[in-house]
C-alpha cells in the first residue's frame, strides 16, 4: 500500500497471505487512520477471521516480547514504519486434541 514501508521479519505463512496481512494493517493505518495499537490489532484480527476463518490473533506495538503457540503454517512478524505486528492463527481445540490422540496412539 502506498505511503507505508513494510518489512517482513519472520513468517511461516504463504506469500499471498503475508501480503494480505500487510495490506490489512496498512489499510488500518493509512485509510482508516487508526492510531491506538489495540484498535489496529482488533481490526487486523477481525479482518483475518472473516477472510480466512479460524481463530486469529494480532499484537501491535513498538516494543514487545512474545512466546505463542500457533498453527505451524500461519505465523507472521512484520514491521510497518516502525510499528511491529505479530499475527498468527491458533489451531482449534479439536485439531489439537486429534493430533494429541494420534501421537498417543502411535506411541
Amino acid at each position: 500500500m502506498s505511503g507505508t514501508k513494510v518489512v517482513m521479519k519472520e513468517s511461516t505463512m504463504p506469500v499471498d497471505m503475508q501480503q494480505d496481512c500487510a495490506d490489512c494493517a496498512s489499510h488500518a493505518l493509512v485509510t482508516l487512520k487508526l492510531r491506538e495499537q489495540n484498535s489496529i490489532a482488533q481490526f487486523v484480527k477481525k479482518e483475518l477471521d472473516v477472510k480466512y476463518g479460524g481463530d486469529w490473533h494480532c499484537i501491535v506495538g513498538h516494543s514487545f516480547g512474545t512466546c505463542v503457540g500457533h498453527d505451524t503454517t500461519y505465523f507472521l512478524y512484520f514491521e510497518i514504519d516502525g510499528l511491529y505486528f505479530n499475527v498468527w492463527k491458533m489451531e482449534t481445540a479439536t485439531a489439537v486434541k486429534q493430533s494429541d490422540a494420534a501421537a498417543v496412539a502411535a506411541a
